[in-house]
C-alpha cells in the first residue's frame, strides 16, 4: 500500500513536469524584426532594407523608444515612401501633429506555439513620415513559427487622417522570436498533490519505524 501510495504521488509529480514543459500556448518573451514588406492599397510590395532595421528593437520588450523630432528605432526605408520609422507607441499618439488624440495600444504581447501558430496584439504599431505620425497597428495579428523560433505575421490597418486618409496599409512583419511556457492552474495542483502525497507517505513511514 506504501508503495502503491509513493507510486502514484511520484507519477503525479512526473505528469505535472511534462505537462510543465509541453504547456501550450507559450508566452512570447522577445520578437525581433529582421525583414518584411509594406504596400499601400495592395499596390506593390516594398521590402525592408536589412542594414536600416535596428538590432535593437524588441517588438514586445516594452515600447519602443524614438526621438520625436528624428525617429531612429525600427528604421526601414521604401521604395516609394522612405525612409519611415516605426515603433510601438506608448499609450496614445497625436497622429499628423494635429490635435486629435489616436489610442497608441497596449504594449504589443501575445502567444506562440513553435512549429505552429502565432497570435499578438500590434495594436501599437506606429508609423512616421514626413512629419507624419500614423497607428499601423491591429489586435489579434496572426501568423506562423517554425521549430527554431523563425516568425512571420500579416496584418493590414486602414489611415486615418493626413495624406493617406483611408487608405489601408498592408504589413508583412519577420524575424525570430522565444517563447516561455504558461502552465495551466491544473498543473500546479497535480504536481502540489504529488508532492504532498510523497510527504504523506515519508511521514508515514517514519512513524512506522
Amino acid at each position: 500500500m506504501k508503495f502503491a501510495i509513493t507510486k502514484m504521488a511520484a507519477g503525479l509529480v512526473l505528469a505535472g513536469f511534462a505537462t510543465v514543459a509541453s504547456a501550450v500556448p507559450t508566452a512570447i518573451t522577445s520578437m525581433t524584426v529582421t525583414g518584411g514588406t509594406f504596400s499601400m492599397n495592395g499596390g506593390a510590395a516594398d521590402s525592408f532594407i536589412a542594414a536600416n532595421i535596428d538590432p535593437a528593437f524588441d517588438v514586445v520588450g516594452g515600447y519602443g523608444t524614438v526621438n520625436l523630432n528624428a525617429p531612429t528605432s525600427g528604421l526601414f526605408n521604401f521604395g516609394v515612401f522612405g525612409p519611415v520609422s516605426v515603433f510601438t507607441g506608448p499609450g496614445s499618439t497625436t497622429p499628423f501633429g494635429g490635435s486629435s488624440i489616436a489610442p497608441g495600444g497596449p504594449v504589443p504581447s501575445g502567444t506562440a506555439e513553435l512549429g505552429g501558430a502565432l497570435n499578438i496584439d500590434m495594436s501599437s504599431w506606429t508609423a512616421y513620415w514626413n512629419g507624419n505620425y500614423f497607428n499601423q497597428g491591429a489586435a489579434g495579428v496572426t501568423g506562423t513559427v517554425d521549430a527554431a523560433g523563425n516568425y512571420t505575421m500579416s496584418w493590414t490597418s486602414t489611415i486615418s487622417g493626413g495624406p493617406f486618409d483611408g487608405s489601408t496599409g498592408g504589413w508583412t512583419v519577420n524575424g525570430t522570436l522565444a517563447v516561455a511556457p504558461i502552465p495551466e492552474a491544473s498543473t500546479y495542483g497535480m504536481m502540489l498533490a504529488g508532492l504532498g502525497l510523497v510527504g504523506f507517505a515519508v511521514r508515514r513511514r517514519k512513524l512506522v519505524a
